[in-house]
Formats: structure tokens, C-alpha cells, sequence
């Protein structure tokens, strides 16, 4: 209580202490300008369809059934906290030190490998599969900001505040060429009148999916300065941190390209194309869950049903980084 005390306080000299020339710097801004992030804070990523945030090659060793036998194998991690942000954030200063801002963004990450897997057998690649995604996001991100008064062309500051996604997705790429048969379940791509023992090899297979998230809030802070070069414009240059944990609420499939073969006991029985018109309901639609019960339509579990929506696990993925922001800034009245 004693430090929620001190706060306050000096939340209220903030307001007071101002000089002579108070008035004239309570005003209306407006910035806009870009910035470029770098991730700090890595972690794995989650599973994408099943299969884990590994680099990994191995080997098909033949037999009944089949074994694995791992070549190397490592873990991804990274962040979707590095990438470009474009914005315009009003301001007002209601003091000669105290000011608010309200920034409205747009955040686009750079692409993000998830997951890869290469599979041979008797030294000829059977298996490649390559995942790799990226973050779209529209904030609104409201901040306190307290000037450092002086009297020099150069007028410092430092803000905190918070961020609050209000739309984006995260885009998700997968390529496939399959000779083995296992992906195709994975990717709930499998016709319901498959028969036993059957495998489903794909070729050329480009896949898209939007994954939305779940209602977050995030942290930001900042330190920076203006640069006069007009009355009324300037300069403005900052160091911000910034930092968002997003959950899965629910994947759309997006794009569905390529071909595939049906094979059964070695011999190829049908052939096509897969869209996004002929894709299960369950390879169109996920929906995300904290916990999963037996009433969820999980694949691979007894009773699964591919014509209708599947469900999963949620994950979580960071959006953290530390970044310059540069632009310029206009001021309205006196």
C-alpha cells in the first residue's frame, strides 16, 4: 500500500509542477512514423499439426512395421516479435511533463520457420515438409508519457502503456512431398472411404492457414526525444520494448494446392487434386481449447469425425521485441 501511496503522489506532482510556460504546452499531437523490431525473447514454438518445432532428417529403415533412426535433429525456437510496424498516435499533453497517447498500428512480422522434416530410405529423399508462419496484427496502444522539461532543441521523454490487439492473424505456410503416407493424416487429409491399409502420397502440396487468437493484452515501454525543427514540427526517435503472449482461438484454412495418389499394397488406385472446396471439414476448421475432453472432435481419437470441425490443444506463441521507432510530429495550438 505504501508504494501504491508513493505512486499516487507522484502521479500528482506530475500535474503541478509545471512553470511558467504550462499553457502553452498543453496541446493536441499527432506522430506518425514506422519502426523495426528485434526478437528478444525466443522460445520453442508450438506443435504445428501434431508434429513438434524440430529441425529434423532421418532415416526410413524398411520393415514390418518400419523404424526411424534420426540422423540429427534440433529444436526451433524464435519469436514473432521481430518485424515492421507502421502507425499514427495522437497525443495530448496536459501538463509541461505529463502527457497521453493513443497509438494505432499495424504489425507485420518477418517469416518464421515452425518446422522441417526430411526422410530418406535407401538414400532417396521419400519425405520433405516444411512449415513456416507469420504475424499480422492491428493494435490500439494507449500510453502515459512523461516529458523531461529543458530548455534545448532536444526534448526527452519516457512512456509506458499497454498494447490491445484488435484484429490480424497469424499465417501459416506448409509445403509437402510425401512418398510415406504419414502426412496426409496428420494434415486431416484423408478421404473417409480410404481403404484399409491404404496410404494417401502427396506431391507438390502447398498449404495456407489463418490462425485468430484469443482476446490478450500486452506491455510496452519507452524512451525517446523530440527534435525540434519547427514551431510546430519535429522529430521524434524511440527505444521501445514490447511484449504480447497470443493463445489460439481458431485455424482457417486459407489456400490447398497440389496432388495426390492413393496406394494400396504398392499399387496406385486413384488420383486427384486437392482444394480448398474438397478439403474435410475438420482440415478447414480448428478450434482451440484449454483442455480437451471426450466430447471434442480430436484427430486421431476413437470416433473422430472428419466432416465436422476439429478441436486441439491451445498454444501460445510471443510476440516480443525491442525496436526503434522514427517519424515525425506535428502539434496543434499554442
Amino acid at each position: 500500500m505504501k508504494f501504491i501511496f508513493i505512486t499516487y503522489l507522484l502521479i500528482l506532482s506530475c500535474f503541478y509542477l509545471t512553470d511558467a510556460q504550462e499553457q502553452q504546452n498543453r496541446k493536441f499531437y499527432i506522430k506518425a512514423g514506422g519502426a523495426y523490431f528485434i526478437k528478444v525473447t525466443p522460445v520453442e514454438f508450438p506443435a504445428i499439426g501434431g508434429q513438434p518445432a524440430r529441425d529434423r532428417i532421418f532415416n526410413i529403415i524398411p520393415g514390418n512395421p518400419p523404424t526411424q533412426q534420426t540422423v540429427s535433429e534440433s529444436t526451433i525456437t524464435g519469436s514473432f516479435g521481430e518485424g515492421w510496424r507502421f502507425g499514427i498516435t495522437p497525443g495530448y499533453r496536459f501538463s509541461n511533463i505529463l502527457g497521453i497517447e493513443v497509438g494505432i498500428n499495424y504489425y507485420q512480422s518477418r517469416s518464421q520457420d515452425m518446422m522441417r522434416q526430411q526422410g530418406y530410405m535407401e538414400g532417396s529423399e521419400v519425405l520433405q515438409l516444411h512449415s513456416s508462419a507469420k504475424a499480422k496484427a492491428f493494435d490500439v496502444a494507449p500510453a502515459l508519457v512523461v516529458h523531461i522539461p529543458n530548455h534545448t532543441a532536444l526534448k526527452p521523454y519516457t512512456k509506458v502503456g499497454l498494447i490491445i490487439p484488435v484484429g490480424g492473424y497469424m499465417e501459416s505456410i506448409t509445403t509437402v512431398n510425401d512418398l510415406t503416407g504419414s502426412v496426409a493424416q496428420s494434415m486431416n487429409l484423408l478421404p473417409t472411404d480410404l481403404p484399409p491399409n491404404a496410404i494417401m502420397i502427396l506431391t507438390d502440396v502447398n498449404r495456407v492457414d489463418h490462425v485468430k487468437a484469443n482476446p490478450t493484452v500486452g506491455f510496452q515501454s519507452a524512451i525517446g526525444f523530440d527534435w525540434a525543427i519547427h514551431n510546430q514540427w519535429s522529430l521524434y526517435v524511440e527505444l521501445e520494448y514490447r511484449n504480447i503472449s497470443v493463445g489460439s482461438r481458431k485455424k482457417d484454412l486459407d489456400q490447398l494446392s497440389g496432388e495426390y495418389t492413393i496406394v494400396n499394397n504398392g499399387q496406385p488406385i486413384a488420383n486427384g487434386s486437392l482444394s480448398t472446396e474438397t478439403a474435410s471439414e475438420s482440415s478447414k476448421q480448428v478450434y482451440y481449447h484449454k483442455t480437451i475432453t471426450e466430447h471434442d472432435n480430436v484427430a486421431g481419437a476413437d470416433g473422430f469425425d472428419p466432416n465436422k470441425p476439429a478441436d486441439d490443444l491451445t498454444s501460445y506463441v510471443n510476440i516480443g521485441g525491442l525496436g526503434i521507432n522514427l517519424g515525425v510530429k506535428m502539434a496543434f495550438g499554442n
